[in-house]
């Protein structure tokens, strides 16, 4: 590992190394003409290629630039050698796999006389695209199984991937394990330093420990080991807190650049940021104004049958996006409504499938349960005249029957048993008429 102090003069000499590289592959073509079949090869797809990289598993591409690379066929082999500021690599070419027009296979042999394979690629083309985000995923990969090993030694990595498993709801770009230690377990994921990365991983974390224990039949799996990006922890830290520990432990490690890692706590690890505005007169249900996206159509046919959904919830007042959530892209509509009986109920709306809408959920129940225990809501002049209970506030997630995500209830099964949140599944038809289909309370199965 090069530091921080030494980078300037080792990329004054590698700029040094390249020039004088140049010339010596300049010369060398010149009086010594290369005549493998797989040189002429390569040297034809370096020439269409606008965008030139050589991809090897586990590492970032490396571009092929004009005098960055050789290919040398002395000693009766064909060497490629490329370089840049941070690398070097040899390989010996034994041969092409695949030849097309923008990706060459060749195959290879490292040191140790080890056999593999080699991908040329032109970055430029549209086709190659997904091999670079796949390249990521790899090299993400690698440094999570360092992160680890480094965090976990005596466990040993079972299992590591990064490659997406849709049928178990496991997409990239995250990087996910199973630690083993003898009859014991722990699921791990690693979400990348990217937007909005960091605030899926709880979602995909427990469906990957979910797997895990229904998979590992003979292994216990005690919990769930997150590792996030320095600066990207907070919303996953403020969700941990309404889980049950008793269905799963919990850890979260956060990582920066210069290969370091941290365990936090989330229960001491940042604030809630919520804010709270004042009102002068309940609000009231929108008129229709058309076309209205599926989520705004919803809301605006449940403000006015409420109790259609929940005989308990008082048909007025009630209240939209209170109180505010900055900072945050949600893809639900809240409503903040109250029954008979004082106690505030926060509904969850989505018309179409979301993986994530529990947490989202868990996002506002969160804030609502916080300003209620403040006493802030008739402070600021809601629900006037009703004395509202300070017990935790009911949450309806509420959404066609169809739309429910076949992993809601997987994610249901970690949360607090203080949080009473309850399905509610409309008919397919409910644009014409609210009818409830199913109503379900935790994390019970529809059958």
């Amino acid at each position: 590992m090069i530091s921080r102090r030494e980078r300037p003069a080792f990329r004054q000499a590698c700029t040094i190394l390249s020039s004088t590289r140049a010339k010596f592959s300049c010369s060398t073509h010149s009086y010594h003409k290369l005549t493998n079949p797989q040189t002429a090869a390569i040297e034809e797809f370096l020439a269409s290629a606008r965008d030139p990289a050589l991809m090897e598993e586990g590492e970032l591409p490396l571009a092929l630039q004009s005098g960055c690379y050789e290919l040398d066929e002395s000693g009766g082999r064909l060497v490629l050698e490329a370089w840049d500021e941070a690398r070097h690599l040899v390989r010996v070419i034994q041969g092409i796999r695949r030849s097309e027009p923008a990706r060459l296979e060749l195959e290879i042999r490292r040191f140790g006389n080890r056999k593999g394979s080699l991908l040329m690629v032109d970055r430029a083309r549209a086709s190659n695209h997904s091999l670079h985000r796949r390249a990521g995923r790899q090299v993400f990969r690698e440094h999570f199984r360092k992160m680890l090993t480094r965090n976990f030694p005596g466990w040993k990595i079972a299992s590591i991937s990064s490659e997406p498993d849709l049928h178990n709801s496991l997409p990239p770009p995250f990087a996910r394990a199973l630690l083993r230690q003898g009859k014991m377990g722990w699921a791990a994921l690693g979400a990348p330093d990217e937007p909005c990365a960091a605030a899926g991983a709880l979602s995909y974390g427990l469906i990957w420990l979910d797997y895990l224990r229904r998979r590992e039949i003979k292994l216990l799996v005690q919990g769930l080991v997150l590792f996030l990006p320095e600066g990207r922890e907070l919303i996953t830290c403020l969700r941990l807190r309404f889980l049950n520990p008793r269905a799963a432990q919990c850890a979260v490690f956060l990582y920066g650049a210069g290969n370091w890692e941290q365990q936090v706590d989330p229960t001491r690890h940042g604030n809630l940021d919520t804010t709270l505005r004042s009102v002068t007169a309940p609000s009231i249900a929108n008129p229709r104004v058309l076309p209205l996206p599926p989520e705004a159509e919803l809301e605006r046919i449940l403000r006015r049958n409420l109790p259609a959904i929940d005989g308990l919830l008082l048909p007025a007042p009630v209240y939209g996006q209170v109180p505010a959530i900055a900072g945050m892209e949600r893809g639900v509509i809240d409503l903040l409504a109250v029954d008979h009986t004082g106690r505030l109920a926060v509904l969850e709306l989505k018309a179409s499938m979301d993986l994530h809408l529990p947490l989202q959920a868990l996002d506002y129940w969160m804030r609502v349960q916080w300003h209620n225990q403040k006493g802030d809501f008739q402070a600021h002049g809601y629900f006037p005249g009703i004395i509202l209970q300070p017990a935790p506030p009911r949450l309806l997630l509420i959404a066609p029957s169809l739309e429910f995500h076949p992993t809601t209830e997987t994610i249901l099964r970690y949360f607090s048993p203080e949080i009473a949140v309850e399905r509610i599944g409309l008919a397919v038809e409910w644009q014409r008429e609210i009818s409830v289909v199913f109503r379900l309370r935790g994390a019970q199965a529809p059958y």
